[in-house]
């Protein structure tokens, strides 16, 4: 069922930053449409409940296609304005609400039917529920097949978009779903309930139509997501965005330092890897939504700029193939969209 329609100018969509407009930081040229489909069901797996909403140029035809999955405790609009400024510049953007670990999900362990879990206990749960973390890539892949499906016959749709051509971007939890859709391998040490043989690498859930992917935050070895060896299959173009105040906790409530992601980017096999290392940025400047300020950040609006910027840069070179894209794929133009509070941007490439 659709629940609303809405079309949104570019002045409108995209506050402007009078510092940094660069080619890719600001808006692009089309005008943005938004559909949602709070009511989608997966008949495959049980009537799993999986929202989208998607977001695109309202006049043109054949854009590539773009999922977007939200962090642990998000919904649909937690990258509202990354998600327009990428459709912004001719891209179909489709963001995932995975339910199991949703801000809805949130608010029910957070209940008394739920167990009355405080706000770190709950979301701590969702990282062990098989129902999340397993079935999350497979909330892209359904998402990807309706793309699919409403490309040849649904109106709003047809022949709008380029499903030879997909990229899949994530924050935090996201992340984790970005890297396995990519061919990541999860692990199942921490699950409950238990998912058979219980120890080691859950097998392969990547689907092979998406073309590449962003992971903003993503996760090293050591949580209740990877292991030392879930990296060596990611056998696609892979982008890894994180920053020096990047902390987050582990399972076990302790803060774990921002450093330990680049044991991620160790662990990747070669071939166009990418990792982008922000100075002085933290894990929730890369929200940004009409209530971002529940998590303050000193360096979201820098954040947020290089971002965007990037997001349109990869998906440029990944996902339309154009070569001035790839000239500005390099440590120069990224620490050109640097401000007060982001001062360097380290990259790192393989």
């Amino acid at each position: 069922m659709l629940l609303s329609v809405s079309i949104l100018s570019t002045k409108e969509a995209f506050p402007q930053d009078s510092k940094k407009q660069t080619e890719y930081a600001k808006p692009g040229p089309y005008e943005v449409k938004s559909l949602e489909f709070p009511n989608l069901k997966d008949n495959n797996r049980k009537n799993r409940r999986v929202p989208l909403k998607a977001h695109f140029p309202a006049e043109g035809k054949n854009f590539p296609l773009v999922i977007f999955s939200h962090g642990g405790g998000g919904n649909l609009d937690s990258y509202i304005y990354q998600v327009q400024h990428l459709a912004s510049h001719g891209y179909v953007v489709i963001c995932i609400e995975h339910v199991y670990s949703s801000n809805k999900r949130i608010k029910y362990y957070m209940s008394w039917r739920g167990g009355r879990m405080r706000y770190k206990e709950a979301l701590c749960r969702t990282t062990r529920d098989p129902e999340a973390i397993l079935e999350r890539p497979k909330d892209v892949s359904f998402a990807i097949d309706q793309a699919v499906l409403w490309n040849k016959d649904y109106k709003e749709f047809a022949g709008k978009i380029n499903t030879n051509k997909i990229g899949v971007i994530g924050h935090s939890y996201g992340a984790y779903t970005t890297l396995v859709i990519c061919g990541a391998q999860p692990i199942l040490d921490y699950l409950e309930p238990n998912v058979s043989p219980g120890k080691g690498l859950a097998g392969d859930f990547s689907d092979p139509r998406v073309t590449f992917g962003l992971a903003m935050s993503p996760q090293p070895p050591g949580g209740t997501f990877f292991d030392k060896d879930s990296y060596k299959t990611i056998n696609r173009p892979l982008v890894g965005i994180s920053g020096s105040n990047d902390t987050w906790k582990a399972f076990d409530d302790k803060v774990m330092a921002a450093e330990k992601r680049w044991q991620f980017w160790k662990l990747l096999p070669n071939g166009n890897k990418y990792f982008l290392w922000l100075e002085n940025a933290d894990h929730f400047s890369f929200c940004d939504n009409s209530k971002a300020w529940i998590f303050p950040s000193k360096s979201r609006p820098d954040v947020q700029r290089i971002s965007k910027a990037m997001m349109v840069l990869f998906c440029d070179y990944f996902l339309k193939e154009k070569e001035e894209a790839k000239d500005k794929m390099n440590k120069e133009y990224a620490n050109s969209l640097c401000g007060n509070v982001v001062t360097e941007i380290q990259w790192h490439e393989k």
